[in-house]
């Protein structure tokens, strides 16, 4: 089904409430030397009151060659018996998205990116099958590798950006949003086996979860330790294993 134009550039400064620079796939949009391989897994908690309720795992797969980035991500419900599996490609110099599939026991998708998106979304539940054909005006990052792509920014203090993100959910919003990153400030976060790290504390509003999100990177190497998640009402948090 043919899409209308996805977005006018002017959404993209409803977030965060100022005209910042948009950023978009390119060469000078992140910082290569970041970008390696890597697997990690995090704890997924729900905070509520003064409990920490473990509900699931998150793990990450990112591998690099010389043409394509690949992410794989799985997360892992407690009590479900199937996982949620995600697969993103992405052009390795410019970090422009390829492809995007996702496979859950509710809904299977497959994205093929351009300036039109095309696929198709499976509805399990409603055994319905939508064929995916979206017109989009801007240039954008897959929203599936946007939480990572900010472990590759030139983080500082001060820091602000918009990011173009596409996402397909028929059940909320479809086609290219915004991603602001609001607040950049040094901080420290206490590692169980290596002590304490100096870490940027990245706080971060998009879109898709009209929620925000704040990442504690480390300054050394880029490694995310811990992701703070409010979003619907709800306080959730993961924790990277060590």
């Amino acid at each position: 089904m043919m899409k209308l134009i996805s977005v006018t550039l002017l959404a993209f400064v409803l977030i965060s409430g100022s005209a910042q620079s948009l950023l978009i796939p390119g060469k000078n949009s992140f910082e290569r030397k970041w970008l390696k391989n890597e697997s990690y897994e995090m704890i997924w908690y729900l905070l509520k009151d003064t409990m920490k309720i473990d509900i699931g795992k998150v793990t990450t797969h990112i591998s690099i060659d010389e043409k394509v980035l690949t992410m794989i991500t799985k997360v892992s419900m407690n009590n479900v018996t199937s996982s949620w599996i995600d697969s993103t490609l992405a052009d390795i110099t410019t970090l422009k998205p390829i492809r995007h599939s996702s496979f859950n026991k509710q809904r299977d998708m497959v994205l093929n990116f351009g300036h039109v998106v095309t696929g198709f979304y499976h509805d399990k539940v409603k055994d319905q099958n939508t064929v995916i054909r979206d017109m989009v005006a801007v240039d954008y990052f897959d929203s599936n590798l946007y939480p990572i792509l900010i472990r590759w920014l030139p983080l500082k203090e001060g820091y602000k950006k918009n990011i173009a993100i596409y996402d397909y959910n028929p059940s909320a919003r479809i086609g290219v949003m915004n991603a602001g990153i609001q607040k950049v400030t040094a901080g420290t976060y206490r590692s169980i086996k290596t002590g304490v790290k100096e870490v940027w504390i990245v706080t971060v509003a998009d879109e898709i979860s009209n929620g925000v999100a704040t990442y504690y990177i480390d300054k050394q190497d880029r490694r995310l330790w811990k992701q703070e998640m409010n979003t619907g009402g709800r306080t959730m948090l993961m924790i990277r294993i060590e």
